[in-house]
């Protein structure tokens, strides 16, 4: 079965309507990737599309990251630096080959900063016939008003496999004591995290703190006080929209620092004085 994603972009391109850029908004970016190297699969197909076949090695091709005329570009610590956009912009400076598309895919596409933004931005104003762009990010709110006005918005939200639920739960854990137990709430975390996580992990949970305070944030903008997801975080949805906000932002910027070689006790303590 299909999903709304796929959809919704092979559709367009069945009707004759393909958006030349998309902003996805999900909450798990890798799986969200593998996705789209479906789509751009068969959209790329020069025949009757099958998910399995011999007819051609395309598919194989855009599976291990080796067809030439499709970029995925990742944050290069902090950023995701001009560098790396002028790089898609002297790649397609040519017709693809071996696709009908030349397609870049943007992950953690908030982490654009204002010059590689820029350099973006003319593929976005003056799009070029046979370029397909892709933005990825888990809140479309951070990202500059003028690439989202520019892109087609969609969303992609799956469902949690169990690591990634092991991961969620260590996040709803934190969160707890950070707004419930917060007299035990540096020891605790020091306890339950210090000893046997990496800093992969440390990021793992951080962006599934910053997946439910988004939640929580979208639920206060709403006004829906219903049918919670996170029981154990109810208390959240008294929280303002602004304070909501606040707390998404101090994740996030914490979550980036961990590209770095910080040390973990100070980056939690951290947040446990910055929570309020």
């Amino acid at each position: 079965m299909r999903s709304n994603l796929s959809l919704s972009i092979i559709n367009s391109y069945h009707e004759g309507r393909l958006s030349h850029a998309f902003l996805i908004e999900t909450n798990d970016q890798e799986i969200c990737l593998k996705e789209l190297k479906l789509i751009l699969g068969e959209l790329n197909c020069e025949s009757t599309y099958e998910s399995s076949c011999d007819k051609c090695n395309l598919c194989h091709l855009i599976d291990i990251d080796n067809l030439p005329s499709l970029m995925i570009v990742r944050p290069d610590g902090m950023n995701i630096r001009k560098e790396q956009i002028l790089n898609i912009k002297r790649t397609f400076s040519t017709k693809p080959i071996y696709s009908k598309f030349n397609m870049y895919i943007i992950l953690n596409a908030e982490k654009l900063n204002a010059s590689s933004a820029n350099s973006i931005l003319k593929f976005l104003e003056e799009p070029e016939e046979g370029i397909l762009g892709f933005f990825v990010t888990n809140n479309k709110e951070n990202m500059i008003d003028t690439i989202k006005s520019r892109c087609q918005i969609l969303s992609a939200f799956y469902q949690e496999n169990s690591q990634n639920s092991t991961y969620q739960q260590l996040a709803i854990e934190l969160l707890y004591d950070l707004h419930v137990n917060r007299e035990n709430a540096i020891f605790h975390n020091r306890d339950r995290l210090e000893k046997s996580l990496s800093k992969d992990e440390y990021q793992q949970i951080f962006q599934e703190m910053i997946s439910i305070y988004l939640y929580f944030y979208k639920r206060s903008i709403s006004k829906q006080i219903d049918n919670c997801t996170f029981l154990e975080l109810q208390f959240l949805d008294k929280k303002s929209p602004a304070y909501l906000l606040q707390q998404l932002k101090l994740v996030q910027n914490l979550e980036q620092e961990l590209s770095y070689n910080v040390n973990m006790n100070l980056l939690l303590d951290r947040l446990v004085l910055e929570t309020e």
